[in-house]
């Protein structure tokens, strides 16, 4: 026979179970457990889409053509191999949404999980590798001036002038804080792309432009410019920026499939097509 006050236990230790339950059931309603994160292969296996972003100035890696109105360029065609290979890896049809992109939102879109990818003429640091991941780089080049050849020599950071000179630079860029140090004296306009800042160099509105120096000799080409009539200072460029696709946080099969892809034969193919001196579409090197 069970006593009173082991009666009193007994109901005791039930209230505080079914209080103790209560109480869990509560917090966990409060307070769900975080889920693992879908990673960018999951959420492209499970939706059939891959979306990616390239910017439309950033001649001759992604532009829009003025013939067909299409957007085209070395980095338009990198993400369509990736694509490519994307449907290899998991064996289904995979949709490609390209979106053009502004300067300003790149790497906002990234963050915010809108784009799985975006390649276009983007300089890998320290500093945007805090909010983003880089791919391997895929190209480099170097922050230079583009002037009029006749005031080549007004530029030169050794022999040339200290005089008052206007320089004009898009802000929001790596070029903005690694030049400013170079010409303190100068003058920096902003222009709002490559191709307004050469209509204002061609015009004597500014004396340069400042920029990397393959997207000035892209903005030349695309513009149907006399190459002859600029020059590139310093030959050797100022700085040297490594180009990468900006890839979302914390996914490193994503990053590494598109390393292996830029690692690829076929990238390389891709690359000779583009900037091979003879053959290519864009033989820089024949520019300069």
């Amino acid at each position: 026979m069970i006593n009173s006050s082991s009666s009193y236990l007994l109901l005791a230790a039930s209230f505080l179970n079914q209080i103790t339950s209560y109480l869990i059931t509560i917090f966990f309603i409060g307070f769900p457990l975080p889920s693992l994160a879908e990673t960018v292969l999951e959420k492209i296996q499970q939706t059939g889409v891959l979306k990616a972003g390239v910017r439309s100035d950033a001649v001759p890696f992604s532009y829009i053509n003025s013939q067909t109105n299409q957007l085209e360029g070395y980095s338009v065609e990198l993400i369509k191999l990736i694509h490519q290979r994307l449907e290899q890896e998991l064996g289904k049809p995979i949709k490609l949404e390209l979106q053009k992109i502004s300067l300003e939102e790149r790497f906002q879109l990234i963050e915010d999980g809108k784009l799985d990818i975006v390649c276009a003429a983007t300089t890998i640091n320290n500093a945007r590798e805090e909010v983003v991941d880089f791919s391997i780089p895929f190209f480099t080049t170097g922050i230079q001036l583009l002037v009029k050849k006749t005031d080549a020599e007004r530029f030169d950071p050794i022999k040339g002038t200290r005089e008052k000179i206007s320089i004009g630079l898009l802000q929001g860029t790596t070029t903005e804080e690694e030049f400013r140090p170079i010409y303190p004296n100068a003058n920096w306009q902003a222009v709002s792309d490559r191709a307004e800042g050469i209509n204002e160099l061609s015009q004597g509105k500014i004396d340069a432009i400042a920029s990397d120096g393959i997207l000035l000799l892209g903005a030349v080409w695309q513009q149907n410019k006399n190459f002859n009539e600029f020059d590139l200072i310093p030959k050797i460029p100022f700085t040297f920026e490594n180009y990468g696709c900006i890839l979302p946080l914390a996914n490193s099969d994503w990053d590494k499939f598109v390393d292996t892809t830029i690692a690829s034969d076929e990238n390389t193919q891709l690359l000779h097509q583009w900037f091979d001196p003879k053959k290519g579409k864009f033989p820089y090197e024949s520019f300069r």
